[in-house]
């Protein structure tokens, strides 16, 4: 990412070189200065240990506390050791900081060095910060109970769009004096919108134009002494002027359907603490393209469709971070990285304008022949895009690794018919009859089936077919060090084999092993090296066929299926998503393509912290409002019904 802060190190402190002040203090006598600083500011005057000593330890909580100013991210690290120190293990923390430049990796850790006794919890964040991009990025911390949303960004663009319920405000950043762009008025009025009876702010400074700021928005402010030298701080809280009305429940859900789309919104759903039943039609999970052995991480980028190039490295950044904190092992989960080769004059045009247009995000690397060769250990003939982070993942180990929760209970060999609704929430129909249970909702994650679940819901599913195969080791390709991408795929030797892949075969949907598909593979990786024309005599040791299913838009369903009827029922054209009929509790997350081990574990993410949004628990959340508008479920049966206005809410301009 080329919007990194630049820094200037004297005597060992980090100074912006751009507001010419210091991110932390640190006293020769006195060592831990800026550690202490933090503790009495931001962790003592939001009164965090009592409060988080008193959060219930018999059913899941949340505490989000905004930042100002993430900076070399000690007031996260501060935080999170209190939260570890005194959390009930079933409360989560969301800790949402935002950042105009962030630190590099070198130049964080240079930071965090100063304060050892943070030193575990700061590799938790640095093994995490890679793959930061302008905009939302999300890392997760599971064994803290823990996850930060950084807003890399202008804070005066994201202020008016922040959308949350914050316990707890830590106003940092530099000083009003020197960073003035901050400290204006729609900080405060964020605050005053994002925060309910007993929000607490604490701030470093004293300035005039921040108390009455406050004030004026409506928080009690009180001045009280500062640390150190400084002689005052501000810290105060949102009245409280009636009795507080406890937390909502958080729902019961349902998924039907055990593939990657599955398995990632149960885990997700299950870290924020709902209990969770996926039900699956076969005796075991992953059955689908889930179940094949391996398959690959990174963005295929084309540069023309805004929203779908930004799923694309959105997916990429978050989900390589999401695989990696998993814990999978080197035998389901490698970064190995990846090669995009510009093997025919098509895919040539489009790896240089997909450098040209996004080689400043830092996630790709454009390179000649001669370097991409260098890099892949193999001679290679084509200019390519190199993704540093590219990894292949092995899908059936990564669901099972995410469905082993507590908060999760599978029920395979149910073939689920019908989705009946029941008082105020759903109860669902096998092979064998309606189930006993009851759900507040109901996620569909069952691939094409789930045409049949939901046949009036206007999404349009296309099967497509894809064959991958495994070839055991050859001379020519041992030296291979990273993933090839043309055509198809090859994956580096792991364990006496390589995989290729796959072919693509749309509105085919049959499964059977074809002897053809296996010589078109062969075929295929022929072409991505001049070292492997001879590979057409190898033998395919395993093979395997799937189904996928994608949309006329190449972009996933993902978000709430609404009655039809009262769709079809609107007298006058809606012209704004938030006119649209409140969600009844049924959801789907479907049809990803081929694209699903990539982008089915941002998707998740993103839908399960709407769903509770739509069950009154106001998270974080992890994209904008137009962005999650444009994989609406029901966007074709809009087009249908001429409501022109929903149709792709995020365009050019709002991508830029």
């Amino acid at each position: 990412m080329s919007t990194h802060a630049v820094l200037e190190w004297r005597n060992g402190l980090p100074y912006s070189t751009q507001f010419d002040d210091v991110y932390f203090s640190v006293n020769p006598d006195y060592p831990q200065h800026g550690l202490a600083e933090t503790r009495h500011v931001f962790l003592q005057h939001n009164h965090l240990q009592t409060r988080w000593q008193q959060l219930p330890a018999d059913k899941p909580s949340h505490f989000v506390i905004v930042e100002t100013g993430f900076g070399s991210g000690l007031n996260f690290l501060a935080a999170l050791q209190l939260w570890q120190q005194t959390a009930p293990p079933t409360a989560h923390l969301h800790f949402v900081s935002i950042e105009i430049a962030p630190f590099t990796l070198q130049d964080l850790q240079m930071a965090h060095a100063h304060f050892p006794e943070l030193a575990t919890i700061s590799q938790a964040l640095c093994a995490q910060y890679h793959l930061l991009q302008p905009g939302i990025n999300q890392l997760h911390f599971p064994s803290f109970s823990a996850s930060l949303t950084l807003h890399i960004g202008d804070s005066q663009q994201i202020f008016p769009h922040l959308t949350l319920q914050a316990d707890a405000w830590f106003l940092d950043g530099f000083a009003p004096s020197k960073n003035p762009q901050m400290w204006q008025a729609d900080l405060f009025e964020c605050m005053a919108r994002s925060t309910h009876a007993g929000t607490t702010f604490a701030t470093f400074t004293s300035a005039g134009l921040v108390k009455r700021g406050l004030q004026a928005v409506g928080f009690e402010v009180k001045k009280t002494p500062g640390f150190g030298k400084k002689r005052d701080m501000l810290c105060g809280t949102w009245p409280v002027s009636e009795q507080l009305s406890p937390s909502p429940a958080l729902p019961k859900v349902a998924i039907v359907g055990a593939g990657i789309a599955g398995c990632s919104t149960a885990w997700q759903l299950a870290e924020l603490g709902c209990e969770v039943h996926v039900f699956e039609r076969a005796a075991q999970i992953a059955n689908g393209a889930s179940g094949n052995p391996r398959g690959m991480l990174y963005p295929r980028l084309n540069a023309e469709k805004p929203q779908n190039d930004q799923l694309a490295w959105r997916s990429y950044s978050f989900t390589v971070r999401h695989y990696a904190s998993l814990n999978l092992g080197e035998h389901a989960f490698q970064i190995c990285g990846l090669l995009q080769l510009g093997s025919s004059p098509r895919e040539h045009k489009r790896v240089n304008k997909v450098a040209r247009r996004y080689s400043h995000l830092g996630l790709l690397q454009p390179l000649d022949a001669n370097q991409a060769s260098n890099i892949a250990g193999v001679t290679l003939a084509y200019e390519s895009l190199y993704f540093q982070h590219g990894a292949w993942v092995n899908p059936a180990v990564a669901c099972a690794h995410m469905l082993n929760h507590p908060k999760i209970k599978l029920h395979t060999q149910q073939d689920i018919q019908q989705l009946s609704p029941y008082q105020r929430g759903w109860r669902l129909v096998s092979h064998t009859g309606e189930l006993d249970d009851e759900f507040d909702a109901v996620i569909v994650c069952n691939a094409a089936e789930a045409a049949k679940l939901l046949p009036e819901s206007g999404m349009w599913l296309n099967p497509v077919r894809g064959q991958m195969g495994m070839i055991a080791s050859q001379p020519s390709m041992q030296s291979l060090k990273v993933i090839l991408c043309g055509d198809g795929y090859l994956t580096p030797l792991f364990e006496g084999q390589h995989a290729m892949g796959a072919t693509f075969a749309p509105g085919d949907s049959s499964t059977d092993v074809r002897e053809q598909d296996n010589v078109s593979n062969l075929e295929m990786v022929n072409k991505l090296s001049p070292q492997f024309d001879q590979l057409h005599t190898a033998v395919v040791t395993d093979a395997r066929a799937s189904s996928r299913c994608g949309s006329p838009d190449y972009l996933p369903y993902v978000g709430p299926v609404l009655s039809t009827s009262m769709l079809n029922a609107q007298n006058t054209p809606i012209h704004d998503f938030s006119d649209l009929p409140p969600p009844q509790g049924l959801y789907v997350h479907v049809a990803h393509g081929s694209k699903g081990l990539m982008t089915a574990p941002y998707c998740a993410a993103i839908l399960a912290r709407r769903l509770l949004s739509d069950f009154g628990t106001h998270l974080p959340q992890l994209t904008e409002d137009r962005f999650w508008a444009g994989l609406h479920p029901q966007r074709l049966l809009f087009k249908q019904l001429g409501w022109k206005s929903l149709l792709n809410p995020f365009t050019d301009q709002a991508s830029a």
